[in-house]
């Protein structure tokens, strides 16, 4: 099998965030039961819901407010564990937190896929709470209907 490395330069990590910012595909009116999130250090607003249907996330959406991290980081997290196995999305989501929270971190870009553009976002601590804003209530979520 071949290995394709996922590396972007400056000019696609940005084209990548403002399309997920602009249009994001999965963000749609959440009628009924929602989480609601607000962001740590900004304005940031992020209601989501999902299902657990035999192990895995299902019909994970969000709707919401917020800057491009938050938007994008949003949109691309549902894309890479939406209809996936419980333990494959607390993984996931693991790896993609000591990703953007650590410089030297050994995980790789490959593993986590489009996730990886956020890479940089330690640089500017207020930036890493919008970037994991789906991925921390979630995890939490989770763990709470264990």
């Amino acid at each position: 099998m071949e290995v394709i490395s996922l590396s972007y330069n400056q000019n696609q990590k940005r084209e990548l965030i403002m399309a997920h910012y602009t249009k994001p595909i999965y963000k749609k009116e959440i009628n009924g039961d929602k989480i609601i999130k607000h962001g740590q250090a900004c304005a940031d607003y992020l209601e989501f819901n999902f299902e657990i249907n035999d192990g895995k996330i299902q019909n994970l959406i969000f709707d919401g407010r917020g800057c491009a991290f938050m938007m994008a980081s949003t949109d691309l997290l549902i894309k890479q564990v939406d209809n996936k196995n419980i333990e494959f999305v607390l993984d996931f989501i693991d790896k993609y937190d000591d990703f953007v929270k650590n410089k030297n971190s050994k995980v790789s870009e490959n593993h986590l896929r489009e996730m990886a553009i956020f890479k940089n976002v330690n640089e500017h601590p207020n930036r890493y709470f919008c970037a994991t804003m789906l991925s921390s209530a979630l995890k939490e979520k989770i763990n709470e209907q264990r």
